[in-house]
């Protein structure tokens, strides 16, 4: 196991880690602050990853029936995403959902092998950047693989520098709306909140067709909703990397949305580093046009608690969280589906009002057995009668 927060790609803290100095024995699983990631598959930025040359892994990951391959590892430097190559190192996939890697002293010094959750952004993975402005957005983009989102089909998409997707028009809107809003919008909150990237920090986005981030996300998904036998065809990654909150300089939130599609399927990854603690107000999520749907991640509406954002999950791996977010499918229309849910209070339950989050949670898990978005749930109180 290696557990490096220094090594994310959104570090450039300069303190010249030097993987050439490590003994290096053995196969490794990459952690970050106990957080399962994997080392950087494209280009990252000069100077990140804590030291001088990053290295990441050239020719993409392997997948399971791939078994045991051998990449080769570029270095970094300036403007050159591969100015040499260092050792060539052996990589393989698991079929839990993770990587290990063998990893071996690199050819030259003040270099450090690169690990993230997040897929690739930023300019040195070819991102557009959005404009430099407090509540700015990006211009339309016109989607290259129409999206699904609960039974519409969208072609275009806006990324709002406040932390959320639209899809009709931009959006300004720095304080969240609570969900279930009943709005009249569609509207993906990776982190909905009052934020400035005209202070520090950059919002970026990139749409795929073929490559690694393919790759990664089919196996990702295909980790988490198992009986799909799904394959990505599009994919979307709009990241917020250490974007500074409004008039709270010294703070700083770093997430990403990634949109993914293949076989009539849309699913949403929402991953999470480091975020500040704030006063403002705060909401991660989802909803749709009259709250059909919708989704609030527990805790994320307290920005007191806002930084445990990348120690939660909902398909075991702290720092992500997955939906399935296609329409309806009616071959399951008539499926009846019973399980039991056993709580210590519905008393607490009802107080605290957190019902509507619960069942959410419950239909995102039936959502991993093919059962459509369309499904109604209730919550009854059974009453245990002492004989």
């Amino acid at each position: 196991m290696l557990d490096d927060p220094w090594r994310s790609p959104n570090n450039f803290d300069f303190s010249n880690n030097d993987d050439s100095k490590v003994n290096w024995v053995g196969w490794y699983r990459l952690f970050i602050r106990g957080q399962s990631v994997q080392m950087t598959d494209t280009c990252v930025e000069a100077y990140s990853c804590g030291t001088t040359f990053p290295l990441w892994l050239s020719g993409g990951h392997p997948t399971v029936e791939d078994g045991v391959v051998t990449r080769d590892v570029c270095s970094v430097f300036e403007s050159d995403c591969c100015i040499s190559n260092s050792n060539p190192i052996r990589v393989k996939a698991c079929p839990e959902g993770y990587y290990v890697y063998e990893l071996v002293k690199p050819v030259f010094s003040s270099v450090a092998y690169c690990a993230a959750i997040f897929y690739p952004f930023g300019s040195a993975a070819g991102d557009a950047i959005n404009p430099l402005a407090d509540d700015g957005s990006s211009s339309v983009i016109q989607l290259s693989s129409p999206l699904l989102f609960f039974g519409r089909a969208y072609q275009q998409i806006y990324v709002n520098n406040n932390g959320h997707l639209t899809f009709n028009q931009p959006s300004s809107a720095f304080t969240p709306y609570s969900f279930p809003t009943n709005g009249n919008q569609d509207i993906i909150a990776g982190l909905w909140t009052n934020l400035d990237n005209s202070v520090r920090g950059f919002v970026s986005y990139q749409q795929y067709t073929s490559g690694n981030v393919l790759t990664r996300t089919t196996q990702d998904i295909n980790t988490y909703f198992p009986n799909l036998n799904f394959s990505a065809s599009w994919v979307f990654v709009a990241t917020w990397n250490k974007v500074a909150y409004f008039n709270l300089a010294n703070l700083e939130a770093s997430f990403q949305v990634v949109l993914i599609s293949g076989s009539n399927y849309s699913f949403i990854l929402m991953n999470y580093g480091d975020i500040a603690v704030t006063g403002n107000p705060v909401q991660a999520g989802y909803g749709t046009i009259n709250s059909t749907s919708y989704f609030v991640i527990p805790g994320s509406n307290s920005g007191t608690f806002i930084s445990n954002l990348r120690n939660s999950s909902n398909v075991n791996v702290p720092g992500r969280w997955a939906f399935r977010v296609d329409s309806e499918s009616q071959s399951n229309k008539d499926n009846v589906v019973e399980f039991r849910v056993r709580l210590s209070s519905f008393s607490d339950l009802t107080q605290s009002g957190n019902i509507e989050i619960i069942l959410q949670q419950i239909k995102q898990e039936l959502f991993k057995y093919g059962l459509p978005n369309s499904i109604k749930l209730k919550l009854r109180k059974l009453q245990k009668i002492k004989p």
